[in-house]
C-alpha cells in the first residue's frame, strides 16, 4: 500500500502552494512595497539633485564668462593707463 495516494498528493501540493502564496504576499506587503516607495522617493531626490547640479554648472559657467570679461577689461584699462603715462613722458 502506497504511503500517499493521488488525492493526498494533490492536497499536499495545494497546501504548500497556499502557504507559499501567503508568504509571498506577506513578504511583498511588508518588505517589497515599502522598499519600492522608498526607492521612488530616492529617485525623485536624485532627480532634484541632478537639476540643482545642472543649474550650478550653468551658474558657474556664467561666472567664469564674467570673470573672463573682467580680465579683458582689466587688461585693456591697464594698457590704456600705461599708454597715458607714457604719452605724458614724451
Amino acid at each position: 500500500m502506497p504511503l500517499l495516494n493521488l488525492e493526498d498528493w494533490a492536497a499536499l501540493i495545494g497546501i504548500i502552494g497556499a502557504v507559499f502564496g501567503g508568504l509571498t504576499g506577506l513578504i511583498k506587503m511588508w518588505i517589497i512595497n515599502p522598499l519600492s516607495g522608498e526607492i521612488k522617493q530616492l529617485n525623485g531626490n536624485f532627480n532634484t539633485l541632478n537639476a540643482a547640479l545642472d543649474q550650478s554648472r550653468g551658474d558657474m559657467k556664467n561666472i567664469e564668462n564674467r570673470i573672463d570679461e573682467h580680465d579683458v577689461a582689466l587688461a585693456t584699462h591697464s594698457e590704456q593707463i600705461h599708454t597715458l603715462f607714457n604719452k605724458n613722458d614724451k
